[in-house]
């Protein structure tokens, strides 16, 4: 049976312009897609562009940045074309599509209460009395398994741990139904039972809502359990997609093969030392014509050092990577 697509972007370019006229390329042509139900995740070290991304798609990206180019449609419906807005994004923010950022304290206003601020987001959505909003506030905040939520909708963000206030954020998507969730690191600076719990709670709010979730992360461990199909983000661009077994027991790209590597596994019992990937990425001022990650590559040869930047090309069905070793398959 074919999936239907719920959100798909296509050839997304987004710049950040400094002083001295340097132009940082975040996103360098970054195309993906999301089905309806589907959990994707989109990984990579931090700098590689993986919020922009995101950011761009949510057309939140403030000077100095700006998005140059790229089309973005939703349902069917276009919210971006050849880089310009063109469907209005506060009847889509929250409403269909809600961000949780990695941080919630820079989302949540300090000086009103958790029951104040949720409320405000329902009725900017749905034709609700402030009563009728603080009881979907309270229902809400109860479904993300936040306990006495009478009490909390009282509460200041401030009053909160780090993991609760995660949740808050997860509650507003609830509240709203929200069709597509994109988390944003949802899980740093969480202990690991704490991240267990947020991821958990999202997977179940899919299967309540029928909702897709993109979930932007560094950790491919985290990922493992739950993503659908995974895209790996490097300098600004997309290296490998593919099935979550492809990208975790046959990843093509060499970048991905690192990541995999430097990930501890409890079945290691020679506890041989964690493979780091020697290096730094490149500036985005500057990129090469070439592989962005030749010179980090321990696979890298002649064909690599002459020939432009490699294009995603199928080594699988329905995976691809952009690498000039990589054999290539139909």
């Amino acid at each position: 049976m074919e999936k239907e697509r719920l959100l798909e972007c296509t050839d997304l370019h987004t710049s950040f312009f400094m002083e001295g006229d340097r132009e940082v390329k975040a996103v360098n042509g970054v195309s993906y897609y999301i089905d309806k139900g589907e959990v994707v995740a989109v990984v990579g070290e931090s700098g590689c562009g993986k919020s922009v991304t995101q950011m761009s798609v949510m057309q939140l990206i403030k000077a100095p940045g700006k998005v140059l180019s790229g089309n973005v449609t939703f349902n069917g419906a276009p919210l971006m074309q050849d880089g310009k807005h063109v469907a209005d994004m506060n009847k889509i923010r929250g409403n269909q599509i809600a961000m949780i950022f990695q941080e919630p304290m820079t989302s949540l206003n300090p000086v009103f209460t958790v029951g104040e601020q949720i409320v405000d987001i329902i009725r900017q959505h749905k034709k609700l009395s402030k009563r009728e909003a603080w009881k979907l506030g309270e229902s809400s905040l109860a479904a993300v398994g936040i306990p006495d939520a009478p009490a909390r909708m009282k509460n200041y963000p401030f009053e909160m741990s780090g993991g609760m206030r995660q949740r808050v954020l997860i509650a507003f998507a609830v509240a709203l139904e929200s069709e597509l969730i994109i988390a944003d690191e949802p899980t740093t600076a969480l202990d690991v039972t704490v991240q267990a719990q947020v991821m958990e709670l999202l997977m179940d709010i899919k299967r309540r809502n029928n909702s897709s979730i993109i979930v932007v992360t560094h950790n491919l461990g985290l990922v493992s359990r739950y993503a659908d199909r995974i895209y790996v983000m490097y300098a600004g661009r997309i290296i490998e997609s593919g099935t979550k077994e492809q990208i975790l027991t046959d990843p093509k790209h060499p970048y991905t093969k690192g990541l995999l590597a430097a990930v501890p596994k409890l079945e290691n019992k020679k506890r041989d030392a964690l493979v780091p990937i020697d290096g730094a990425p490149p500036s985005l001022v500057d990129l090469p014509d070439r592989c962005a990650f030749y010179p980090r590559c321990t696979f890298a040869d002649a064909t690599c050092e002459k020939q432009g930047y490699p294009c995603l090309r199928p080594v699988g069905k329905n995976h691809y990577a952009a690498c000039h070793l990589a054999a290539e398959e139909e």
